[in-house]
């Protein structure tokens, strides 16, 4: 094999490298958001976890101030897996950098909306809004 032949192996090779690792391999995703509230206010700093009921990678998103928030199933990629999930709604996690006050740490929710969870969602592809009411009792 001569020098030119071996530049063009070496680039092909590079070039299907590349493009087998962007950001559109991997499983089917839905884009997922929505707003999360407790006895009708909204639930600010909670953790949306959705958990794919025939396994494979879960996706995470925080609430705001208002209730909202966006899964995203890696840094790169925003969304969940298609299909049923089960949905867990947790407060008094450390989400960020900024440490929690020992009042953060100390808000639960019932169990029925994490350890325990009785929520589900199925996720489509495209865009999904699901919204998620809770009550404290």
């Amino acid at each position: 094999m001569n020098r030119m032949q071996t530049l063009m192996l070496i680039a092909a090779l590079s070039a299907i490298n590349w493009t087998g690792c962007s950001q559109d391999s991997g499983p089917a995703l839905g884009q997922v958001d929505g707003v999360v509230t407790l006895d009708g206010k909204p639930l600010p700093d909670a953790m949306v976890s959705f958990y794919p009921a025939e396994g494979g990678r879960s996706a995470h998103g925080t609430t705001d101030g208002t209730g909202k928030y966006q899964l995203r199933f890696t840094a790169f990629k925003e969304g969940a897996m298609v299909g049923q999930h089960t949905v867990k709604i947790e407060v008094g996690v450390q989400t960020g950098e900024v440490a929690l006050t020992p009042a953060q740490k100390a808000r639960k929710l019932p169990e029925i909306y994490n350890k325990n969870s009785e929520l589900s969602a199925e996720v489509n592809r495209g865009s999904n809004t699901l919204d998620f009411a809770l009550k404290s009792k």
